[in-house]
């Protein structure tokens, strides 16, 4: 029947075009592969409604560890850690009476919602709802966010929109050098 995975394991996906039968058992170098560690920090861009956390939680959100909780798939991560607390107000006609309850709002992939404890939103996750949406997980770092395990610890790091441009350019660029050492245009 079926297995697990392992190491060295290949799987078949097809026939190559035939412009691209060349590349075929291509490898890239190993210092163009991703590092996952652990310990790595996972950028996010606080906004949207982060004005709905006090600035203890806003803090809170960056300073602290969370943990990927077994709720973790290509939806969302869930994150288990302290508590958010939210601003007291009034709560807008139609957003319920729990404060982390909006009308509606649109939600980018790797936007973080927190009904309680944090869910980021990853690549299959639903495009709008009723949660407030305190920042995104910048494009850069989803793929870092993604590898992360269950029971492994994550940190944000609040940086602004400059640096997840830069760091998304960045990112670009290294992947168009990879595609032309591979494509032999180096």
């Amino acid at each position: 029947e079926g297995r697990g995975l392992e190491e060295g394991d290949r799987l078949p996906i097809g026939d190559a075009p035939a412009e691209r039968r060349e590349l075929v058992g291509t490898r890239i170098d190993d210092d163009d592969v991703p590092d996952y560690a652990d310990e790595d920090t996972v950028r996010i861009v606080l906004g949207l409604t982060s004005y709905r956390l006090t600035d203890e939680a806003k803090a809170t959100l960056c300073e602290s560890e969370w943990t990927v909780s077994a709720e973790a798939d290509r939806v969302g991560y869930r994150l288990e850690g302290p508590d958010l607390e939210f601003e007291e107000r009034e709560q807008p006609f139609g957003a319920g009476t729990d404060p982390s309850n909006v009308v509606d709002l649109g939600y980018p992939i790797g936007s973080i919602q927190v009904p309680q404890q944090p869910i980021v939103l990853m690549q299959d996750a639903v495009t709008g709802g009723g949660y407030a949406t305190v920042g995104t997980v910048i494009s850069a770092d989803r793929g870092l966010l993604a590898q992360r395990q269950t029971h492994k610890s994550v940190h944000f790091e609040s940086v602004d929109v400059d640096e997840a441009i830069d760091a998304r350019t960045d990112q670009d660029a290294r992947l168009e050098a990879i595609r032309a050492d591979i494509e032999g245009e180096n």
